[in-house]
C-alpha cells in the first residue's frame, strides 16, 4: 500500500488524547488575563517596583557594590516578570524584537559574591538561585513551544521562597529601618506575587502540559483525521489542537470539525469527526507506523487465541 492510500487508512485504537479549542487566531482560550492576576495584584505589584526604584535610586551610592547586587536581582525579576507577561497573552517572546537583547544581557549575570561574615549574604544568593530557576523554567517553556503558540508547562513546581530559612529576622530588620532588609522585603514580595501568577498560569495549561492524565479516547484513526465517540456537541468547524500520547511520544497537531452524527449510545450519543490541518510528513508517518505496529500486534493476539 502507498503512504499515499495509508494516509486514509483508519484503524480502531484507544489513545490518550487532550483536545484544547483554539480561537480564530490559534491561540488557546482557557486563560483570561483576570484569572491569573487580579486587578488588586497588578497595581500591588506596579506599587512594589515603584518603591524598590525609589530606594535603589535615592538612597544607595552609585558605586556601592550594594547597589549593583541589588540591581541585578531586580533586573532578573523584571525579566522573569516580562517572560510571564507574553505567556499569559500565549504570545511568543522571541518575537518580540528585544526578546535576544534581553536575553543576552540576563545571561550576563552571575551569582553574587559576599563576605562570609555576611548576615543576609545566604538569603541574596538563595534569592538569586531561585530567580534563576524561574528564569529557566520559562525559557524552556517558550524555546519548546510548537510554533510558538502551544506553551507546555511540564516542570514541577517550586516551593514559596521561605527568608526564614536563612534569615529568621528579616522583617524585624526590615521595619526598624535597615536598608538591605527593606529592599531585599519587596524583593521578596515581588517575587513571590510573580511566582503565584507563574504557578496559575501552569495550572490553566495543566491538562495539556500533562499527559498522563489525559482521558483515553476510542478513535477511529487515519493520517488523514480521526473520529471519536463523544458525551457532548462539539462546534461544526470549529479549530482545536490535537494532543495525542502514541506509545509514549507526544503529538501535536491542529485540527477541525468536518462532522457531528448522533448515534444511538444513551453514554455517547455523538460521533465527532476531526480533520488534520497541514500534519507535516513526519506527523504523518509517525501515525501511519503507529497504525501498522497496533494492526500487527492485533494480528499475531487474533493469531494466538486463535489456537
Amino acid at each position: 500500500m502507498s503512504n499515499n492510500a495509508r494516509r486514509y487508512f483508519r484503524y480502531d485504537v484507544i489513545l490518550p488524547m487532550h483536545l484544547e479549542p483554539v480561537d480564530r487566531y490559534g491561540k488557546h482560550l482557557s486563560a483570561e488575563r483576570r484569572e491569573l492576576i487580579s486587578l488588586a495584584e497588578e497595581e500591588g505589584l506596579k506599587e512594589l517596583n515603584a518603591q524598590l526604584s525609589g530606594w535603589l535610586e535615592k538612597v544607595f551610592d552609585a558605586s556601592s557594590n550594594a547597589l549593583y547586587v541589588f540591581y541585578v536581582l531586580n533586573h532578573r525579576l523584571d525579566f522573569m516578570w516580562w517572560l510571564i507577561e507574553h505567556l499569559m497573552e500565549s504570545n511568543d517572546p522571541r518575537l518580540a524584537d528585544d526578546y535576544k537583547f534581553r536575553t543576552r544581557e540576563d545571561k550576563k549575570f552571575s551569582p553574587p559574591s559576599s563576605k562570609k561574615s555576611s548576615s543576609i549574604g545566604p538569603l541574596i544568593l538563595g534569592l538569586y538561585e531561585q530567580i534563576n530557576q524561574y528564569i529557566e523554567e520559562l525559557q524552556t517553556v517558550v524555546t519548546g513551544s510548537v510554533d510558538g503558540k502551544i506553551f507546555i508547562y511540564s516542570k514541577a513546581s517550586l516551593e514559596v521562597f521561605d527568608d526564614k530559612k536563612y534569615v529568621k529576622n528579616l522583617d524585624e530588620l526590615a521595619q526598624s529601618g535597615v536598608l538591605p532588609a527593606k529592599v531585599l522585603r519587596l524583593m521578596l514580595d515581588k517575587l513571590n506575587l510573580q511566582a503565584k501568577v507563574l504557578e496559575r498560569l501552569k495550572e490553566a495549561y495543566r491538562e495539556i502540559s500533562h499527559s498522563h492524565e489525559w482521558k483515553n479516547y476510542r478513535v477511529n484513526l487515519s493520517a488523514g483525521g480521526f473520529s471519536f465517540l463523544s458525551t457532548s456537541p462539539y462546534k461544526l468547524f470549529s479549530i482545536m489542537d490535537v494532543f495525542m500520547d502514541i506509545d509514549g511520544e507526544i503529538l501535536i497537531c491542529r485540527g477541525k470539525i468536518i462532522f457531528q452524527k448522533e448515534t444511538n449510545e444513551q453514554i455517547h450519543p455523538y460521533r465527532v469527526g476531526v480533520e488534520f490541518d497541514l500534519l507535516t510528513s513526519e506527523q504523518e508517518q509517525k501515525i501511519t507506523l503507529f497504525e501498522q505496529r497496533k494492526e500487527l500486534r492485533d494480528a499475531i493476539v487474533s493469531v494466538a487465541l486463535s489456537y
